[in-house]
């Protein structure tokens, strides 16, 4: 019993904190409440942008420590503006008054927020610097530690941030204002301020001065017109941890070694978006303390990485890339633009690694082995490279890897499994979201791999939702890996990859229908390849006949043939029907024939060629030989014309033999011409020439 009350009362007050903290709150606002580390934290929220723009800052409950009302009309800041959030009311410790359209701050606003911890004032662009200036003396000075004046359009003066000595301010954040002179000594008397955060401004290199912030671990100077690498080491920033100097008009880093001499306590350094020709070598190696070097975006057409640039020996977690992709391939190499074999060799205590929106030609075997010093790392990624498939004997390099995500690419199903991930034991987190992955099968991912494993992503993936996924189903019920968005994985029809679901029986009655039907539907090709085979010349000549009649094709009369004679004769003895044919019976007898190789029409169909010209022709004369009975095209022709000669009988065909057919290579049709018909057969003899010729000769003046 008695345990049973401490349950209810410790419900009690789990829930009391929630009743009390919506009691008073406005209706045009928000009241939460929220657990940072073990403590509970009041918030109240007024965004004009999702509610009513209120004019006034209304009452929240009591114990509220967070304030943020935001987007509305307040336009005058006072003392009695803050009366219901002051130490009468509430021990509020951060209050954000961004974007309210303030215009006036009074000197004494600030003097009963005793407690308050963090300012945030950005967005109000409409105040003048000199008022807000006067405003800093109000502040508390016990507690206050972060001050954030973003998008204000200040124009800062010598003593503007006076009012702020004797504060424990620790952040400073000054971004997007278009500053243009900055001067270090504003703060000088802040000795514990640590952080700020100048970027987005217009500040010059010869209007940049660092002098009077020696106390500062955190500095960020990205996206200002800065030329050159400040004089950190004259300004004695010698306690920088942070350093930003990204999206600046920086062109070299050859005397950044120099500059960085003192800047032994820098841990991380940003320097993306930077349009460098050159990595020069040893850049970062005087960096002692180094940890994270970030160098993504980097703009230019090419850029050349000297053999020692990222020498690092502290160096745990880097990241690069070019805008339009670095190309690590072999023609790079071969040019110079980096070395694969020592592009690693000298910071080999790299333990994260991005070299994601690359180009990587990991087909060869250099490309692949450049990592191989780095045998401590466990992140990789590897994002938008545009290839379609994970490396082979790649990952076993990398016996600690916990982390490796290869989303954004064109990766497509793989079963090598065992080579791809060969000696992979640590992995954790696996990401190959949007790819081309349409199937996951027992042979993709090794089970000491996915035994492993504590998240895997595979979204964004269109499956093919068969039998073949099955294994990959009864995976996702069973596995403790979690599987993110797994509720959203769509198969290829659109329909979820969660509801479908089947069985080894359904399958097996699958395959066998698949089997059975495929066989038969091979049966029926061959059967139907075989007749159609054998009957080719058949089906060719009857599907011209079709073509002629659906032309209008008509027989000709007698006065509108064009030639004497159609030949019919294979390439190989066109020399002789060349020599020898035309010569004898067009030149000397002058009888006009058909000659395809000199009288067909360019660019028509032959096969139309072919029934065009033949109709034109008296006659027709194949010339038999050996390379007659092999040629299709012949063979069609000859069966053009007799069918002339069986179904319309509006022509003649006199055979002439230009060689004996072997009988290995005689068919039914020239068999049929030598047995039923007269024919002229060629030879060397003079007396036999004469007789060949006169035949042909009476032919044709007889048809």
């Amino acid at each position: 019993m008695k345990q049973l009350l401490e349950i209810m009362m410790l419900l009690l007050l789990s829930i009391l904190p929630l009743v009390l903290a919506n009691t008073k709150c406005n209706k045009y606002c928000t009241c939460s409440v929220k657990q940072k580390l073990n403590s509970t934290i009041y918030v109240g929220t007024c965004d004009g942008n999702s509610k009513r723009k209120l004019t006034y800052i209304p009452e929240f409950p009591d114990g509220t420590r967070k304030v943020a009302f935001i987007n509305n009309d307040l336009q005058i800041l006072s003392k009695e503006s803050l009366d219901n959030i002051s130490l009468t009311r509430s021990h509020v410790t951060d209050l954000n008054l961004k974007y309210n359209n303030i215009k006036f701050i009074h000197n004494n606003t600030f003097s009963d927020m005793i407690w308050l911890c963090e300012l945030d004032i950005s967005g109000n662009n409409q105040l003048i610097s000199s008022d807000l200036a006067y405003s800093f003396y109000s502040l508390p000075k016990r507690y206050i530690n972060i001050l954030l004046l973003q998008r204000m359009k200040l124009k800062p003066f010598d003593g503007m941030f006076d009012g702020l000595k004797g504060c424990k301010i620790q952040k400073i954040a000054m971004t997007n204002n278009d500053i243009e002179t900055f001067n270090g000594t504003w703060f000088a008397q802040l000795k514990e301020l640590i952080s700020l955060d100048i970027n987005s401004n217009r500040i010059s290199n010869r209007n940049l001065n660092l002098k009077g912030l020696s106390s500062l671990t955190s500095l960020h100077l990205g996206n200002n017109p800065l030329s050159e690498i400040p004089a950190f080491c004259d300004d004695e920033l010698f306690k920088l941890k942070r350093l930003h100097l990204s999206y600046t008009q920086l062109r070299s880093f050859a005397d950044m070694k120099e500059k960085f001499r003192c800047l032994q306590a820098l841990e991380r350094l940003f320097l993306n978006g930077l349009d460098i020709k050159q990595l020069h070598n040893n850049t970062f190696s005087e960096l002692k303390s180094l940890k994270e070097l970030s160098l993504m975006k980097m703009q230019g057409r090419s850029l050349r990485i000297n053999p020692f640039a990222f020498n690092s020996t502290s160096l745990k977690q880097l990241s690069f890339y070019m805008t339009n992709g670095f190309r690590f391939s072999k023609w790079s190499a071969q040019s110079r633009f980096f070395d694969p074999h020592t592009l690693f060799a000298q910071c080999r205590n790299i333990i994260s690694l991005d070299l994601s929106h690359n180009l990587f030609d990991f087909t060869q075997k250099a490309i692949r082995e450049m990592f191989k010093p780095l045998t401590k790392l466990q992140n990789l990624y590897l994002e938008n490279l545009q290839i379609s498939y994970i490396p082979r004997y790649f990952l076993y390099q990398f016996p600690q890897l916990k982390v490796l995500s290869m989303v954004n690419n064109k990766i497509l199903p793989w079963t090598d499994g065992s080579s791809t991930f060969k000696e992979v034991k640590a992995l954790q987190e696996l990401n190959l979201g949007n790819n081309r992955i349409s199937m996951i099968s027992s042979k993709s991912i090794p089970s000491i791999v996915l035994d492993n494993l504590k998240t895997i992503d595979l979204s964004n993936n269109h499956f093919t939702c068969s039998c073949d996924i099955m294994w990959f189903r009864e995976w996702m019920k069973s596995t403790k890996v979690i599987i993110k968005k797994a509720n959203e994985y769509k198969c290829d029809n659109s329909e979820f990859l969660i509801n479908y679901n089947p069985t080894p029986e359904n399958c097996k009655n699958i395959v066998l229908t698949i089997a059975v039907s495929v066989g038969c539907l091979v049966g029926v090709i061959l059967f139907a390849t075989i007749i159609v085979y054998f009957c080719r010349w058949r089906i060719r000549f009857q599907l011209y006949n079709i073509r002629s009649r659906y032309r209008n094709y008509h027989k000709l009369k007698q006065n509108n043939f064009v030639y004497a004679a159609y030949v019919i004769y294979c390439y190989e003895d066109f020399k002789w029907v060349k020599d020898k044919l035309i010569k004898e019976i067009e030149i000397e007898y002058g009888f006009k024939l058909c000659i395809p190789h000199r009288d067909f029409e360019l660019g028509k169909v032959f096969a139309d060629n072919i029934v065009d010209h033949m109709n034109l022709s008296k006659t027709v004369i194949p010339v038999f030989s050996n390379n007659f009975s092999k040629n299709e095209w012949c063979l069609f022709q000859l069966d053009v014309a007799r069918s002339k000669l069986t179904k319309e009988g509006s022509l003649t065909i006199f055979p002439v033999m230009f060689e004996e057919v072997e009988f290995k290579n005689m068919n039914a049709a020239i068999y049929s011409f030598i047995k039923l018909s007269n024919y002229a057969a060629w030879s060397e003899d003079s007396k036999a020439k004469e007789l060949f010729w006169d035949k042909i000769k009476d032919h044709l003046k007889n048809i």
